[in-house]
């Protein structure tokens, strides 16, 4: 009856039709898979830049994005913004890391102790997080290379004076990037180090994760669609939609 309706409401997502964005939501939603239409975009930066320039009527439409390691700061000056909304996780697989529906797989081994396998890898990935999380940092702090702005009418005077006035707006576009990089060395890169440490699982980068901790909690499993599509349906079996979701399928 949505469907007919047209009232379906437009989520548009990261990946594509067979990515696991797309096979988690849509199996976790059952019988609720009506009320929506997922739409694929590709990248987060893809669909980061279709939120930017585009306009979405649409009441109930809006772009579901990774976190990633982005602040709460971050977070609200862009949903406020534009329409998007954020997980409040890394990324969609920090729900695959729920220990009592790991355990309910039946290709699970015996015998082991999920989390503490979680926490080793973790551990094991530490040096490779730090350096993506101040990154991530510096990138967002340096934001987008600053352009030259169109001359004004009272700076084109003379043919000969374009070049030397661009050239000079250039100087001081690249003036401005030393300075943020002077003050991320004085002022942020340690306490963004020591930020690091204050981050809990589900700040931290989950697809690598499990990528590793398969061999260790799995045998004889399946491809990481159907473990994906596993976890999720049962999931929704329990008629259970993780917390983190809850804002987004209302």
């Amino acid at each position: 009856m949505n469907m007919l309706r047209g009232d379906r409401k437009t989520i548009y997502c990261e990946g594509n039709n067979n990515s696991i964005d797309i096979l988690f939501y849509r199996t976790i939603l059952g019988i609720r898979n009506s009320e929506f239409e997922l739409k694929p975009m590709g990248s987060s930066n893809t669909l980061l830049c279709f939120a930017f320039e585009s306009h979405l009527i649409a009441e109930y439409d809006f772009c579901l994005i990774d976190r990633d390691f982005r602040t709460d700061d971050e977070v609200l000056l862009l949903e406020n913004k534009y329409k998007i909304k954020f997980l409040p996780i890394h990324e969609i697989e920090n729900l695959l890391l729920n220990v009592k529906y790991l355990e309910k797989l039946e290709y699970i081994r015996a015998n082991v102790n999920i989390q503490k396998e979680i926490n080793k890898v973790v551990e094991s990935k530490r040096v490779r997080f730090i350096a993506d999380f101040l990154q991530f940092k510096i990138n967002t702090h340096l934001d987008r290379f600053p352009r030259i702005k169109k001359l004004k009418n009272n700076e084109l005077e003379k043919e000969e004076d374009i070049i030397p006035t661009l050239l000079s707006k250039l100087e001081i576009n690249y003036t401005k990037v030393e300075e943020k990089t002077k003050e991320i060395q004085n002022s942020y890169i340690q306490n963004w180090k020591e930020e690091y440490d204050t981050l809990i699982l589900k700040d931290l980068p989950a697809k690598e994760i499990f990528s590793n901790l398969k061999d260790k909690i799995f045998i004889n499993f399946p491809e990481d669609t159907q473990i994906i599509k596993d976890i999720a349906l049962l999931m929704e079996e329990d008629n259970f939609m993780p917390p983190e979701l809850r804002e987004v399928f209302v």
